[in-house]
């Protein structure tokens, strides 16, 4: 699909080839872990040979040795004894198997499945993609899967937009309604508030022109920024100057040039005052990262959508004018307005004649708004309701997988107790890639929700929050977060974290950072209003350490790495070359079998060769 950038993975088994290796029989023919990872190394590979002129014609020359298959991979040579060649299979176990897993992935009642997560390339138009992501996946499911095989999306992108568009969309409606009715009040005329009422989606018309051309993107933050307030303000003036032109000599004909001079007198301050309001803006274009990201597309549809005010108050507004209100006609006076007038006129009258009665009152509010601006909250950007909720968990530290598995099924199990959750999803650990720094003790969650309309009456997210929350400190050992995915991602961006306010802790020292870390969530804690209070960091894990002696290894002739390629190889299961079938490839993977690995004297007493032989 154009437009996609990655397909990344989540769950499931990563297939390699596997030599599962016995030591007692490299002991029996003399070989060192390094002779086995050597010839499999050395016997996996293709060359090139260059141009083989045969007449006429050019032949290009390979030579090819890779391994494509379990029976290639076993009758690699290592040595031999007796004159008889000693093979990859007469000391190894050779399978299909699967890379150690790191993660699970749950869903529902499902303990282990598999996902995928489309990426999004950048520049790319989100609803053009995803139309494209639909058809590819229902072309899956209808011709290329096995039946009882599904692409099952649980968490689209689509529904967010076309919640957003239709947020913003009731928004505007809402909002030129608005706009409609409070002109037609104080203009007194339908005529007049429909010529006004044209500006705004001129406006967006000609702001969202220059925002396909400039590459904005349209989001809530962009469009909800639009004040049509503003936007039909200079429209007003224009239309209030002729219409008090109209009212001078209501019996006469209006000319073009009558229309003309009016819209000169007030053209220039009309001009500047729409010039400030865009200025106000410019701040907005010195952001970097994830700041510009959010807040910069919103400068430029609100610049764009008042240049078009702009525009069509000096240019439209008054032809329509001209062409409503030519003839001689009396003005609608709103009797309303008249008596608001006198007042105004009075009050006007009497601050002029004792200014302090209006610098006074002027200072004490400025003093008052500095003051509540000092305790007012503060956050880096308003609650958006994405529909859906993301949990971080943190189990205990140390878990093994198949433990850690358990406790996502029992967590999956509690939040689906509540009907309003639709799926829950756990993405235990880290996937194959190792990209992630988490461990089986950590699980991020995303939980859906069914339409707001199917909930109890009065009920809200955050009740339901609350109602999860106290159900899962139910389940012993557990800490959970509560957050949403698209600001979960933001945060993590702006802080590293996953909440919208961040402690760092910064020393060289980890158990004492540890520890003040601690003690500073403890304060945290007792702070009114704070929730989710937790440390996003990974807890000390239990270990098995190898510590080298030197000095005895001196002794030996035996090197560090001879030591580390026992422990990544043989202990680990470390891949030690590829192969590659058709597109695929897979790791191919050595390891000494469990039995003489699973526990620290079984470690202990593995053997090393040394240079001259000895063991």
């Amino acid at each position: 699909v154009f437009g996609v950038a990655d397909v990344t993975s989540f769950g499931g088994e990563t297939t390699q080839f596997q030599l599962i290796l016995d030591p007692a029989k490299m002991n029996e023919y003399n070989l060192s872990l390094k002779q086995v990872i050597d010839a499999i190394t050395l016997n996996n590979s293709n060359s090139g040979g260059s141009i083989l002129a045969r007449g006429d014609q050019g032949f290009v020359v390979r030579g090819i040795g890779l391994v494509r298959t379990l029976d290639d991979m076993g009758n690699i040579v290592l040595t031999q004894k007796g004159g008889t060649p000693v093979y990859v299979k007469n000391i190894a176990r050779l399978q299909l198997g699967a890379l150690q897993r790191r993660g699970i992935l749950g869903k529902d009642q499902n303990p282990d499945t598999v996902s995928g997560i489309v990426l999004l390339l950048r520049g790319q138009n989100p609803s053009t993609v995803l139309e494209g992501i639909h058809e590819k996946v229902e072309e899956l499911n209808t011709k290329i899967l096995p039946p009882d095989i599904k692409v099952v999306p649980y968490m689209d992108r689509s529904d967010l937009v076309n919640t957003t568009l239709t947020t913003v969309s009731h928004t505007l409606l809402e909002g030129m309604t608005l706009v409609i009715i409070i002109l037609v009040v104080f203009l007194g005329s339908p005529r007049s508030a429909m010529i006004v009422a044209i500006t705004i989606p001129v406006s967006l018309l000609f702001a969202f022109i220059l925002m396909d051309f400039t590459g904005i993107p349209a989001n809530l933050l962009s469009l909800g920024a639009i004040d049509f307030g503003i936007i039909v303000d200079a429209s007003i003036v224009v239309m209030e100057s002729i219409l008090r032109r109209r009212e001078i000599d209501p019996h006469s004909v209006l000319t073009v040039e009558d229309i003309q001079n009016t819209t000169a007198q007030i053209a220039k301050p009309i001009f500047f005052a729409t010039s400030i309001i865009i200025l106000s803006y410019l701040p907005l274009f010195a952001f970097q990262r994830v700041e510009k990201k959010l807040f910069t597309p919103m400068a430029y549809a609100v610049g764009y959508s008042l240049a078009g005010a702009l525009l069509v108050a000096l240019a439209l507004i008054p032809a329509l004018a001209y062409l409503s209100y030519r003839k001689p006609k009396k003005i609608f006076h709103n009797p309303g307005l008249i008596w608001l007038e006198k007042k105004y006129d009075v009050l006007m009258h009497r601050v002029i004649a004792n200014p302090f009665k209006a610098v006074i009152p002027a200072i004490a509010s400025m003093v008052v708004a500095v003051v509540l601006s000092v305790f007012i909250g503060k956050e880096f950007l308003p609650y958006l309701d994405e529909g859906s909720i993301w949990m971080q968990i943190q189990l205990p530290p140390g878990l093994s997988l198949q433990k850690a598995s358990e406790m996502a099924s029992e967590i999956r199990h509690a939040v689906k107790e509540f009907p309003q959750v639709t799926y829950i999803v756990t993405q235990l650990g880290r996937h194959d890639d190792g990209t992630d720094p988490w461990t089986p003790s950590h699980i991020e969650s995303s939980v859906g929700l069914a339409p707001y309309s199917t909930w109890p009456s009065g009920m809200r997210k955050h009740d339901l929050i609350d109602k999860l929350n106290e159900r899962l400190k139910k389940i012993p050992g557990i800490y959970v977060g509560f957050s949403q995915p698209m600001i979960d991602g933001v945060n993590d961006k702006i802080s590293g974290a996953h909440s919208e306010l961040v402690v760092k802790v910064y020393g060289n020292d980890f158990l004492e950072t540890r520890r003040l870390a601690e003690n500073i969530k403890q304060l945290l804690l007792k702070v009114p209003g704070s929730a989710d209070v937790g440390i996003d960091q990974e807890p000390p894990l239990p270990q098995v350490i190898i510590n080298i002696d030197r000095a005895a290894a001196a002794r030996y002739g035996i090197n560090v790495q001879d030591i580390a390629e026992l422990i990544e190889v043989g202990i680990g299961g470390r891949a030690i070359g590829t192969v590659f079938v058709g597109e695929r490839r897979y790791d191919i993977a050595a390891r000494y079998q469990e039995s003489v690995r699973n526990s620290p004297e079984a470690i202990g007493n593995l053997l090393l060769k040394t240079p001259s032989g000895a063991r």
